[in-house]
């Protein structure tokens, strides 16, 4: 039997203007959301220059959208490294406390 998350549903989204049947494992309102997001980056780009072709537009926001991406992943490594040092420093404490 097939979990809900396992089930494959279409979901009908707008972007730019185009209509796009997206099939996803995910919940039809969080594939939407996620939509609306991406459209609304899109726009955003869109208004600097009206005239500029929807695929430009789409390699823009995809740019801007991964760096997002590879920032947050630094953050993520950032705040391990920091944590593991965290981690280490109590560790250290509590043995020096403990051997007195």
């Amino acid at each position: 039997m097939r979990s809900e998350e396992d089930r494959e549903t279409t979901v009908r989204v707008t972007i730019l203007g185009q209509e796009y049947p997206l099939r996803a494992h995910a919940d039809a309102d969080y594939v939407r959301e996620i939509a609306a997001s991406l459209d609304a980056r899109m726009r955003m780009i869109q208004q600097a220059e009206p005239d500029r072709p929807p695929l430009k537009v789409a390699i823009l926001t995809a740019l801007n959208l991964i760096d997002e991406v590879f920032a947050l992943r630094r953050e993520k490594v950032d705040l391990a490294d920091r944590f593991e040092r965290k981690v280490r420093e109590c560790t250290e404490q509590l043995n020096r406390g403990l051997m007195e």
